[in-house]
C-alpha cells in the first residue's frame, strides 16, 4: 500500500505541476504601464487611432508570451489636451499606480507638464508624437525617448520646402502655438529658411487656448508675405485658415503646413467657399514620410486595417513602436523598473544586432541566450536612439485634394542645395501613382469631456481559461502539492 501511495501522490504532483506550467511561471505578474493620451481638445483628435496602435501591439506582445512570464497591461487616461489635467493624471499613473513607463503625450504643453513627474519617480516616458526641439536637451536623467523625429529636423524640411516652392520674393509670416512644439518649430525654421536666403517679415505665436484668432491673421497677413508658415493642431488651426479665408488672407498668400495639421477632417473643418469647392484645396504642408519605413510599415498597416477596419494615421506606426520597444526592453533588462528599462531600450532598438522586425520574433529571440542583442525595425522605420533618446526621420510633403483627402508627395532632401523640382504634381481626387493616400477622415471628436474609449481600460480582453490566470494557476498548484504531502504521510 505504500508503494501505490507513493505512485499515486507522484502522479498527482506530476498532473498538477504540468497543468500549472502549461498556463504561465510560478510567480509571474502581469507588467502595467501607462498610456497618458488626448481623446478631447486641440489634439484630441489623434487619440483613439494612435492608442489603437498601442493596443494592437500590447495584443501582439501577450500573443508571444507577454513580458517575464506574465501579461503586459495598460492604463490610459485622457489629457484632454490639458496641462493641467496632465499632469493630475501623470500623479496618480505614478503614485496611485505606479506604472514604470507612461506612453505620451500627444502634444509638447502636455508632455513639458509631466516631465517633471516622471523623471523625479525614475519612471520612464516615451512619446510617439511629441516632435518639440526643447525635449532633446532637457535634463531627464535619460528617461525621456520617442519615437518620432524631433522639429529641429522638421523645421527644416518646412524651410527646404519653402525654397523649392520658387517664390518671387521668399518673404514669410510664422503664426504657431506658444507652446514647445510651436515655438521650436519656428525657431528653427526661422533659422533655416533665411540661411537659404529667404527672409522672415513676422512672427506670431497665438494662446492654444484661444478660439478666436482675427488679430493673430490680420499681423501676419499686413506684411504681405509670400506665405504664412502655420504650425499648429487641427481644432485651432482650421479656425485659423477659416479666418484667413473670411478675410481674404488667402487669395494672394500662400499657406505651409505642418504635420499637426495632417488629419483627413481638416479640410471638413475649414469647410467650403460658395462654389462648394474645400476652401483649403491645394494647400501643402511638410510630415514624416511613412513611405520610408519600408515592408515593416505595410505589415503594420494591413494588421492595423484588419483589427479596426480603418487605416492608421500618421503618428500610429510610432505609436506601435513606442510600445514594442518598450515590451522588449522589459523582456531584455528581466526587471520592470523605469530604469531598468531605459538602461536596456538601446540595445533591443541600436545596432549592432540582428535586425527585426516583428515582435513576437524579436521577443523569442530575446529569450535565447544565443543571442545577445537585437535591432528592432520597427513600423514607423528605423528605431535608433540617439544621446538625447531622439531618432532620426524621412521628410515629404503632402497635400490637400481636392476631394478634402491627404496625398503624399515628393520626398524632401535633407542635405545639400535645395533642387527645384520640375513640376509638382497637382493635387487632385485621384493622386498619380507615385504619392501614397494617407488616411481617410477621422470623425472630429465630440466636445464632451468623456473620451471615446472610456481612458481606464485594459487593451487585451479579460484572459479566458484557455489564457490562464497566474494567480489561479498557482492557488491550485499550491494546493495540489499540499495534497501530494498529505497522502504520503497518510500512507508513509
Amino acid at each position: 500500500m505504500k508503494t501505490k501511495g507513493k505512485v499515486v501522490g507522484l502522479v498527482i504532483a506530476t498532473l498538477v505541476l504540468a497543468a500549472f506550467l502549461s498556463g504561465g511561471t510560478v510567480g509571474a505578474e502581469d507588467v502595467t504601464i501607462g498610456i497618458l493620451y488626448a481623446f478631447t481638445g486641440d489634439f484630441g483628435i489623434y487619440g483613439e487611432p494612435e492608442t489603437d496602435a498601442m493596443k494592437l501591439a500590447v495584443k501582439e506582445v501577450n500573443e508571444n508570451g507577454g513580458v517575464l512570464g506574465g501579461k503586459l497591461k495598460v492604463i490610459i487616461r485622457d489629457t484632454q489636451s490639458s496641462e493641467v489635467t496632465a499632469r493630475e493624471e501623470a500623479y496618480m499613473l505614478v503614485k496611485v499606480h505606479e506604472v514604470p513607463v507612461i506612453i505620451g503625450t500627444s502634444g509638447s504643453g502636455p508632455c513639458m507638464a509631466i516631465i517633471d513627474i516622471t523623471t523625479s519617480n525614475g519612471v520612464l516616458q516615451i512619446s510617439p508624437a511629441v516632435t518639440g526641439v526643447e525635449f532633446t536637451t532637457y535634463p531627464d536623467n535619460d528617461l525621456f525617448f520617442r519615437t518620432c523625429p524631433s522639429d529641429e529636423l522638421q523645421g527644416i524640411a518646412m524651410a527646404r520646402l519653402a525654397i523649392r516652392q520658387g517664390y518671387k520674393n521668399n518673404t514669410a509670416s510664422t503664426l504657431v502655438l506658444d507652446n514647445p512644439y510651436g515655438v521650436g518649430f519656428e525657431e528653427v525654421f526661422t533659422e533655416e529658411f533665411e540661411d537659404l536666403g529667404g527672409e522672415v517679415l513676422e512672427s506670431v505665436r497665438y494662446d492654444p487656448a484661444a478660439t478666436a484668432f482675427g488679430s493673430e491673421v490680420e499681423k501676419v497677413a499686413a506684411v504681405n508675405p509670400d506665405f504664412v508658415m502655420l504650425c499648429a493642431y487641427p481644432e485651432t488651426g482650421s479656425a485659423i485658415l477659416k479666418t484667413a479665408y473670411e478675410k481674404g488672407y488667402q487669395e494672394n498668400i500662400d499657406w505651409l503646413l505642418s504635420e499637426g495639421l495632417m488629419d483627413g477632417a481638416l479640410a471638413e473643418r475649414v469647410g467650403k467657399g460658395e462654389a462648394g469647392n474645400y476652401i483649403i484645396a491645394g494647400l501643402k504642408g511638410t510630415a514624416p514620410d511613412p513611405r520610408a519605413a519600408g515592408p515593416a510599415n505595410e505589415t503594420f498597416r494591413q494588421n492595423y486595417t484588419a483589427e479596426y477596419g480603418r487605416e492608421p494615421i500618421q503618428f500610429c506606426p510610432h505609436s506601435y513602436d513606442a510600445v514594442a520597444v518598450v515590451a522588449l526592453a522589459i523582456e531584455k533588462a528581466g526587471n520592470a523598473s523605469g530604469t531598468a528599462i531605459r538602461d536596456s531600450i538601446r540595445e533591443v532598438a541600436n545596432p549592432p544586432g540582428r535586425e527585426v522586425s516583428d515582435i513576437g520574433e524579436a521577443l523569442r529571440l530575446i529569450r535565447e541566450e544565443s543571442w545577445r542583442d537585437i535591432n528592432y525595425q520597427g513600423a514607423s522605420g528605423d528605431i535608433t536612439f540617439d544621446r538625447s533618446g531622439d531618432v532620426r526621420g524621412s521628410y515629404c510633403e503632402w497635400f490637400i485634394a481636392d476631394n478634402g483627402s491627404i496625398v503624399l508627395g515628393n520626398p524632401i532632401e535633407m542635405k545639400g542645395p535645395v533642387v527645384m523640382p520640375t513640376p509638382t504634381p497637382s493635387p487632385s481626387p485621384s493622386p498619380s501613382p507615385t504619392p501614397t493616400v494617407t488616411p481617410t477622415p477621422t470623425p472630429t471628436p465630440s466636445p464632451s469631456p468623456s473620451p471615446s474609449p472610456t481612458p481606464t481600460v485594459a487593451p487585451t480582453p479579460t484572459p479566458t481559461p484557455e489564457e490562464g490566470v497566474p494567480g489561479f494557476e498557482a492557488v491550485f498548484a499550491i494546493a495540489g502539492l499540499l495534497a501530494v504531502a498529505y497522502l504520503f504521510r497518510r500512507r508513509g
